[in-house]
């Protein structure tokens, strides 16, 4: 009888442990799911935060009485940081000066809203248009440097994602 009491008492350690090693192997699987879902909730904002970005960019070319005729002018390559000659907030700015500072202001929020946030700004191949007629689309893609390592390359005709960033493209057209 002795021996059958040895035996249960070393049956319900066992026991206990095996429930301690399944309890702490679903805590470290909710651990995983909360962590990965925070990174996905970080990954959409950033996405949310290029979009808007993208469509600021769209309105001030749109509020640009000639914008679309200057479509040239926001033409933009990453890591250029274009500077405005006059701030067009307090005095009358013409059309040109208008693109300069609207790009100005645009990428310097890109640069602040995101990490290592950048953005360029080009002519998206041309659809079947006739010919000498004016351009009225632009490509813009916004770039930023995702935390976890969790880039995504993109590569669309005209831009490519810089590497290991993130990245979301839109089009600007009237």
């Amino acid at each position: 009888m002795l021996s059958t009491r040895r035996q249960s008492k070393g049956a319900a350690l066992y026991e206990a442990l095996i429930a301690l090693a399944i309890l702490a192997g679903t805590l470290l699987a909710l651990l995983y799911m909360q962590l990965r879902t925070q990174a996905d909730s970080e990954s959409t904002m950033r996405r949310m935060q290029a979009l808007h970005l993208i469509d600021d960019l769209a309105e001030r070319v749109r509020a640009n009485p000639q914008g679309f005729n200057e479509l040239a002018g926001y033409r933009i390559e990453w890591r250029a940081n274009p500077a405005a000659d006059i701030n067009c907030e307090l005095q009358a700015c013409g059309a040109t000066q208008l693109v300069r500072w609207d790009l100005a202001q645009w990428k310097s929020e890109v640069m602040r809203a995101l990490p290592d946030g950048d953005a360029t700004v080009f002519d998206p191949p041309a659809p079947a248009a006739p010919s000498g007629a004016p351009r009225r689309m632009l490509g813009v893609m916004v770039a930023w440097r995702a935390r976890n390592g969790d880039s995504f390359e993109l590569a669309v005709p005209g831009a490519s994602c810089p590497a290991g960033h993130a990245c979301q493209f839109g089009h600007v057209h009237p």
